[in-house]
């Protein structure tokens, strides 16, 4: 950022969609992004909340479309996808970053949520993989930036649906980097540790407190800290980068 709240202009001109975007990481990358010259597709199934984040981006100039839908289903997904290029001819960046964060150990968790969690973080998280790499091929490339979790690197009590969908995460982030690469279509990932997301905010304080000490920075993260990885991931400046899972959790994974 320059002094005066503007970007650099890392993504001028580049068409990215960012899913997810209402609220927390998503929302924080997509003001991030529109600070940084790119045209948006923007998505959730919050609708509310993505037509204030629309707004807000409007009235700064930026070129943004909002499309409600859900991850999970395959025509909302390919909508997703289809927004970018109908509005602005290509894709150059996908942030799958929609999800959903439930707490509960093996033994209270049932299969119905499991089934829910591996739709939105698995399936969703494929779909719109699918549709993007479909369209940057069509145009010579792209990057896409997953998001996985210190829960799709580690294991986390309270995670048994939770952080086998970001192991997911992780797993269709090495493929498809190894797969598309001669392509010229970069697939990453960031593992944000315990950020101070609304979804955050709502969980109980007896698990927040022991997370923030887990962490060796001593606190926990800004969505903001994540979105500045995955912008870094999604630009040029990672021309070279492919396959990798940044972790951006204050030195959680590094004990």
């Amino acid at each position: 950022m320059t002094e005066n709240g503007t970007g650099l202009g890392r993504l001028r001109g580049k068409s990215a969609v960012v899913t997810g975007a209402a609220k927390g990481i998503g929302r924080a990358t997509a003001e991030l992004f529109a600070r940084e010259g790119a045209r948006l597709v923007v998505n959730d199934v919050d609708e509310a909340g993505l037509e204030d984040l629309r707004a807000r981006l409007v009235s700064d100039g930026v070129e943004v479309e909002a499309v409600v839908g859900d991850v999970s289903v395959v025509e909302d997904a390919r909508r997703i996808i289809a927004a970018a290029v109908e509005s602005f001819g290509r894709l150059d960046v996908l942030v799958a970053n929609a999800g959903v964060i439930p707490l509960n150990n093996v033994v209270d968790a049932t299969p119905e949520d499991w089934d829910h969690v591996m739709a939105v973080d698995g399936r969703g998280m494929f779909l719109t993989c699918k549709f993007a790499v479909e369209a940057m091929l069509e145009t010579g490339g792209g990057s896409i930036v997953c998001l996985s979790s210190i829960s799709g690197l580690a294991g986390q009590k309270e995670q048994s649906t939770y952080g086998p969908a970001k192991f997911v995460a992780s797993g269709i982030t090495k493929h498809l980097a190894v797969e598309w690469a001669d392509r010229g279509i970069r697939v990453n990932a960031v593992a944000p540790g315990t950020i101070t997301t609304e979804a955050v905010a709502a969980l109980p304080e007896e698990y927040k407190a022991p997370m923030k000490e887990a962490h060796p920075i001593g606190r926990l993260g800004e969505p903001v800290e994540v979105a500045n990885a995955i912008l870094f991931l999604a630009s040029d400046e990672a021309s070279f980068i492919t396959g990798a899972i940044l972790p951006v959790d204050g030195g959680y994974l590094a004990q």
